[in-house]
């Protein structure tokens, strides 16, 4: 979901016409079976990132415990440090894309600013991204508050729909006899 569509400035209408509201509008609106429900869910799957980090960082603590009582400059312990290496590469990105991910953060192109990071060196000995670097080094990766809505008549070289009204409309009205 978009950070237009999750904030309060969502520009898109429902069918009826009015303003479609965001998901927390949305939500907050429904009864409370179904708000008890998506909690639910949400605790479920926060449960499971919180559980697949702790595995990673448990993972990282064995590979240094192994690599550790290994003989300096064997073919083993480099190979449990390449391990090692690529396990905190992997983790380091799976934490970039999951930031990248909130609606907050407004990226469009997770991978595009995953390169752009790595690129500039946005990233502090802990491994957070300065996001705010990566936005003044590719601000087209992210989404700009109060983005304008679409024109379905922009690339078609007619510049939207005429001033008078809907084309479609006018001519079944005049082959009806309405007008």
């Amino acid at each position: 979901m978009s950070e237009q569509e999750n904030s309060g400035e969502n520009q898109n209408t429902s069918q009826d016409g009015g303003a479609m509201p965001s998901f927390d509008e949305w939500l907050q609106s429904a009864d409370e079976g179904v708000q008890n429900l998506v909690a639910e869910r949400f605790r479920v799957l926060e449960g499971a990132l919180t559980g697949e980090r702790e595995q990673r960082t448990d993972l990282a603590r064995q590979l240094r415990e192994a690599t550790g009582a290994l003989e300096e400059g064997s073919t083993a312990r480099q190979q449990l440090e390449g391990l090692s290496d690529e396990l905190e590469s992997a983790n380091r990105r799976a934490d970039f894309f999951a930031e990248a991910a909130r609606p907050e953060t407004g990226c469009t192109n997770p991978r595009l600013a995953w390169l752009t990071a790595q690129d500039i060196e946005a990233f502090d000995r802990r491994g957070n991204v300065d996001w705010e670097a990566v936005k003044k080094a590719a601000p087209e990766l992210f989404q700009k508050a109060g983005s304008p809505p679409g024109n379905a008549g922009t690339g078609t070289g007619s510049g939207g729909a005429p001033a008078g009204g809907d084309v479609m409309d006018d001519i079944i009205r005049r082959k009806a006899g309405a007008r």
